[in-house]
């Protein structure tokens, strides 16, 4: 971390740009340095995104030629090697703040264009129990209606081919053993989107799959923490619940 604090404060102090303090931390997922099935894609997609590198160029170059093409995502381009034929992805998806919408837009950027299917796994009410205010989470009906929304606006095209399930189970339907009639889908998956908050249980899985279901480990498609530029689903439940406390007691007072 130190060596590359000093590199880029190298590079800053030739751009007239103050040092920058590198902060270490605390449990970063171990898959970053040794799960070859991890995939950071924004970290490709925006090193892809800088305009003149060649590496980028010639990549646009070869998908031309190939007839092959990336996904789009908020102005960056997925190359194709990050396209799938079968994806998951899974969530509560409770309001659709912006992290909920980053994650389904990069899982529906990482299916092939024409023959790719894209599975989202919402979490049942029962298995949202134990959560923070979970009396604030809207029902699984009301959930599904949302995230169908905005995937339909999103990607018009591919209705035929995004299904949604409810999640039953700690894994979803990447997990189910291909005999289970648990879930209705195929486990033929070749890869899951999740956050780097989610990470760890992913890796879960596959091993899981490994050891228990003698299948193929998934290509993890990680992206960053996806409340970067916005709260939590608890942190937005937790500012409802105070405003509804603090709405009951104006109205007693």
């Amino acid at each position: 971390l130190e060596q590359f604090v000093d590199a880029v404060n190298d590079d800053r102090s030739n751009r007239g740009l103050d040092d920058v303090m590198g902060l270490e931390v605390d449990e970063w997922p171990g898959a970053i340095w040794t799960d070859h099935n991890v995939v950071f894609l924004e970290d490709a997609m925006e090193y892809e995104d800088i305009p003149g590198t060649n590496d980028a160029d010639d990549t646009s170059e070869n998908d031309s030629k190939s007839g092959g093409s990336g996904g789009l995502i908020g102005g960056y381009r997925i190359p194709s090697s990050s396209l799938y034929n079968s994806v998951a992805v899974g969530g509560t998806f409770d309001g659709m703040h912006y992290g909920h919408r980053k994650l389904l837009t990069l899982a529906i950027s990482s299916v092939l264009p024409t023959t790719g299917r894209l599975t989202i796994g919402i979490t049942t009410d029962e298995m949202l129990q134990q959560k923070e205010f979970a009396e604030l989470i809207p029902s699984l009906d009301e959930r599904i209606k949302g995230v169908r929304e905005f995937v339909d606006t999103l990607a018009p095209g591919m209705k035929n081919r995004v299904n949604i399930v409810p999640i039953k189970d700690k894994y979803g339907p990447p997990g189910s053993s291909p005999e289970s009639n648990i879930y209705k889908d195929k486990n033929d998956y070749d890869a899951l989107v999740l956050s780097h908050e989610t990470l760890e249980t992913g890796r879960q899985l596959n091993q899981h799959r490994v050891d228990e279901l003698e299948m193929e480990p998934l290509k993890l498609l990680c992206t960053r923490r996806t409340e970067a530029f916005g709260m939590s689903s608890t942190a937005l439940r937790r500012i409802k619940k105070q405003n509804d406390d603090l709405d009951r007691c104006n109205l007693h007072s």
